[in-house]
């Protein structure tokens, strides 16, 4: 028989429980509690550190004293005192500021990796299309009487005539360009060949050179990003001339002077990559293979082909850094300020930057997103501030617009740039937009990384 029924038995569950709680609660305020001097001395460290992670705005970075100092403190402090709510802030802060300080981070998919694919695809079409015209261009040649049969050894000046070669086709296997490059007779000259083989000497300071070579740079920059600027490429040419020179590039010349035929460009291969030639009557001097369809080709891999005319300066930003990823340089023109774009130094310039744009993306990161645009008028008068309009009527904003000009506006976008494993790459940059006169943003520090 129980000895409790009834209410005595639900005040004595009551009573129970009270005690249960009332225990716990002491035994809480019993746990020991860290000394207020290590807690505040941890918390000048964790500060330090916190304010770090605010001013590398999601960069990585290496730990230093204060932020290992930080952690040391607090992880003594939380093994010693793990109950302490004081510590278990600490712990917390701690926690948050050293996953920042790896970097931020986001998922990469693999829509935001198509543009890498995408290239590759290119550099095998054009590759492909190089290799096929090398052929076609080479064959009448080789199978013609004025034609080398092979360059080494060089025809030996002592038995052969220049008139009995000039004109006369030549493919050099072993042209290396810009390191047997040199200056002699007031013109630039590449050295190919040796003492023991015999010289050929490249003349490069017309356009019959210049023309191949620039096409070879818009190739590199419109297409195949990774192929390096030098190296030890085919050329093939005409001998049109025999001179003696001192084949160095060094002012102080170490070496004699020798005997070598010279050779005017043609066209430059690199198997598997480009070809490209002379053409005198082509306004550019001459072109790449596959020039001339290039856009066709690359057209179905555009995601963007336009910058519409009511663009926001967020999206005119998105758009920018597409034109680089997929190598569309008329959009990437199309975005920048016209002011910028006026002078032969100004379009120079541009193609640098648009150099360094690819170079970046190739290497460092694969994606840009875009903060909120902060839009300021910074010439001019604009209604529509509130505070302005509330103080004059429409005559006087009327004759305000008339003294003050053009409505300029200023808006700032920040980019992140991501990398291909997700993290953030350096740190958020500024991109200045330009709008007048209401009319469409454009990219003024077209310059800024992202």
């Amino acid at each position: 028989m129980p000895l409790f029924t009834g209410k005595k038995a639900g005040a004595l569950l009551f009573l129970s429980l009270f005690i249960v709680i009332g225990l716990a609660a002491l035994g809480a305020e019993c746990a020991p509690q860290a000394p207020k001097n290590e807690v505040t001395r941890a918390e000048f460290f964790l500060k330090k550190f916190e304010d770090r992670v605010n001013r590398f705005r999601g960069q990585a970075f290496r730990l230093g004293y204060e932020d290992n100092e930080a952690l040391k403190r607090i992880k003594g402090l939380k093994e010693k005192y793990p109950d302490d709510p004081a510590v278990e802030d600490l712990f917390q802060r701690g926690r948050l500021a050293l996953m920042k300080s790896k970097g931020d981070f986001m998922e990469i998919t693999p829509e935001m990796l198509v543009f890498r694919e995408n290239e590759k695809k290119l550099k095998q079409l054009f590759g492909e299309i190089a290799d096929r015209e090398w052929k076609q261009f080479t064959g009448d040649i080789l199978a013609g009487p004025t034609v080398l049969p092979k360059a080494f050894p060089a025809p030996d000046r002592t038995q052969v005539s220049i008139e009995d070669i000039k004109e006369s086709y030549v493919i050099l296997d072993e042209f290396e360009y810009p390191a047997n490059q040199f200056i002699d007779l007031g013109r630039e000259f590449v050295s190919v060949g040796s003492g023991a083989k015999g010289y050929y000497f490249v003349e490069i300071s017309n356009r019959n050179w210049l023309g191949p070579y620039e096409a070879v740079k818009r190739y590199r920059r419109l297409i195949n990003r990774d192929f390096p600027e030098e190296g030890k490429w085919t050329l093939l040419g005409r001998i049109t001339g025999i001179e003696m020179v001192i084949p160095q590039a060094e002012k102080v010349k170490t070496v004699a002077p020798q005997w070598g035929w010279v050779v005017t460009p043609v066209a430059i291969y690199i198997p598997g990559v480009t070809f490209a030639f002379y053409d005198s009557a082509d306004e550019l001097g001459g072109s790449f293979a596959g020039e001339e369809r290039m856009e066709e080709i690359k057209d179905p891999l555009y995601t963007v082909r336009y910058v519409p005319r009511d663009v926001e300066p967020e999206r005119l930003v998105e758009i920018f850094a597409a034109s680089v990823k997929e190598k569309n340089f008329e959009l990437f023109l199309d975005c920048i300020d016209p002011d910028r774009k006026k002078t032969r130094t100004a379009q120079s310039l541009i193609r640098y930057h648009w150099d360094l744009h690819l170079e970046r993306f190739a290497t460092l990161y694969v994606h840009v997103t875009t903060g909120e645009a902060k839009i300021d008028v910074i010439s001019g008068f604009d209604t529509g501030t509130g505070v302005e309009d509330f103080f004059l009527d429409e005559e006087q904003k009327e004759k305000i617009r008339e003294i003050s000009g053009e409505v300029v506006e200023q808006a700032l976008v920040t980019t992140r740039a991501w990398d291909e494993r997700g993290r953030q790459y350096g740190s958020p940059k500024p991109h200045f937009l330009i709008r007048k006169n209401k009319g469409r943003w454009y990219i003024n520090n077209f310059e800024q990384p992202f």
